[in-house]
């Protein structure tokens, strides 16, 4: 037997990079940042760990392709199991700018920063990354 719970979605939780080496973080409200990831609860807690892992993946990929990056946001909202044990099912992520001049050059980094993040590549979750162009 299977048991059933009700949907919930998580999120959204904002990284921001704006080229420094800190990050920041917002719950709900890009426009309300902090330099520390949310607490409203432990699956927040972990999307923004996750945002935060494909930041630094894209910095990485970038510049392995020696393009630099414009300041950019990454948006994770998730969404729990219908079905038990509980576990985030869907993470979606959005890149939100143009991450460089290039929109050939930024697809290839942000396919490569989601094949080398290891938060998304060690979570039972399907992750989805798109990006949203200025």
């Amino acid at each position: 037997m299977v048991v059933k719970v009700k949907p919930k979605s998580f999120g959204p939780v904002f990284v921001l990079f704006d080229g420094s080496a800190e990050l920041l973080y917002a719950y709900g409200d890009p426009s309300q940042t902090s330099p520390y990831p949310p607490v409203t609860s432990p699956v927040d807690t972990m999307l923004a760990s996750l945002a935060a892992c494909i930041v630094r993946s894209v910095e990485w990929a970038a510049n392995q392709h020696k393009a630099p990056l414009s300041p950019f946001q990454v948006r994770v909202d998730g969404l729990k199991s219908a079905e038990l044990p509980g576990r985030i099912e869907t993470a979606r992520i959005t890149v939100i700018g143009s991450l460089v001049e290039d929109a050939e050059v930024a697809a290839r980094i942000l396919k490569q920063a989601k094949s080398i993040c290891t938060v998304s590549n060690s979570m039972n979750t399907e992750v989805t990354v798109t990006l949203q162009p200025d």
